[in-house]
């Protein structure tokens, strides 16, 4: 389920803005059927969402609609008052009774501003209130640099709250929150440390957790991760990542596109593997059992591993190891005419 379903099923009126349509019709309760409140706080937050008393369009890059009032928005953002009140604001002349002025943003689509709107209403965002998700953990990523952006300080504190309490209990959802923020340059620190305080349950969280862990990361977020672990994690765990992510879900592939992605990450795994997988750093029994999985192997990583490989070589000579990999392995090496042991001289 994504996000825009989950907040629909809250019940709630974090959704009450549509699509954009040539009248802009509203689906809010007319003005006069809004239920007095005590307090100008509550006032406030009841015009939320209200286009009979809104003056202004905001227009995301998808094409989504929110509506509000010019001046609340002003009174809360500097940039929203520079862009509607400053001396370069755009000059707005309407051509007919009622007409709001539109505002168009390339760079945000109409959720996220949907967000900053309620922000500027409400001093909250009900999307933090929602059981989270990967997909909630990306828009936190996306709705701190918006904070940033819209000169909302009181905003930003929120995220990092929510990023705080979430991350630190959901650390599967880290990798999400990781890969969105590289797409802008803005990796939120917490993710991070979270990431390398509890690197096993951010990159392979268990099931019934929430998150994917690494599988929610794109290539460069996979590299992005191994860079910074490299020095700190176990090895072993690395290898067992990379694998992981390799062996991706199919859900929303069809066709020739699972085998297609799936070919391509085998690829870019075995890059990564070679790059990042020091294997004189794994112990002998994981390095043992590493090896009855050799998708990621390749000639490069049999050359380093020569001395180890010639040790287990010799255990599986003498009965002690069973890895199904030794035959293929030693094949590929005799075929470049370099035993183990010549390797080593060549070292």
């Amino acid at each position: 389920m994504d996000i825009k379903t989950k907040l629909q099923d809250m019940g709630s009126s974090i959704w009450r803005w549509g699509r954009p349509t040539d009248k802009h019709k509203s689906t809010q309760k007319p003005l006069s059927t809004v239920i007095a409140s005590n307090s100008a706080a509550s006032s406030l937050c009841s015009i939320f969402g209200d286009e009979e008393v809104s003056d202004l369009i905001l227009q995301g890059n998808d094409g989504g609609n929110v509506v509000a009032v010019k001046a609340i928005l002003a009174s809360r953002s500097p940039m929203f008052r520079r862009l509607l009140f400053g001396e370069h604001r755009p000059r707005f002349v309407p051509k007919e009774p009622d007409e709001k002025q539109i505002l168009t943003f390339d760079d945000w689509d109409c959720l996220v501003l949907h967000l900053v709107v309620e922000y500027c209403y409400t001093d909250s965002c009900s999307v933090m209130k929602v059981q989270p998700t990967e997909d909630i953990a990306r828009m936190m990523a996306i709705l701190r640099i918006a904070s940033k952006v819209f000169k909302l300080p009181g905003l930003l504190d929120k995220v990092k709250q929510w990023v705080f309490m979430q991350i630190s209990r959901n650390p599967g959802i880290a990798c999400a929150m990781i890969d969105e923020g590289l797409k802008n340059d803005d990796v939120d620190e917490v993710a991070l440390q979270t990431l390398q305080l509890k690197t096993r349950a951010s990159l392979l969280p268990d099931s019934g957790t929430v998150g994917t862990g690494v599988l929610a990361l794109s290539k460069s977020g996979l590299l992005f991760i191994l860079r910074n672990l490299e020095s700190t994690a176990s090895h072993y765990l690395l290898y067992e990542a990379i694998e992981r992510w390799v062996d991706f879900s199919s859900v929303g592939c069809s066709g020739n596109d699972v085998s297609v992605e799936r070919t391509s990450r085998e690829i870019f795994g075995r890059k990564c593997a070679d790059r990042f997988i020091r294997y004189s750093e794994i112990p002998k029994d994981k390095l043992d059992i590493l090896m009855q999985r050799p998708n990621l192997l390749t000639k490069n990583n049999v050359i380093p591993m020569s001395p180890i490989y010639e040790s287990l070589r010799k255990e599986r000579q003498e009965g002690r190891s069973s890895s199904s990999i030794w035959t293929s392995l030693s094949s590929e090496t005799s075929s470049s005419q370099d035993s183990p042991r010549s390797v080593m001289n060549k070292i």
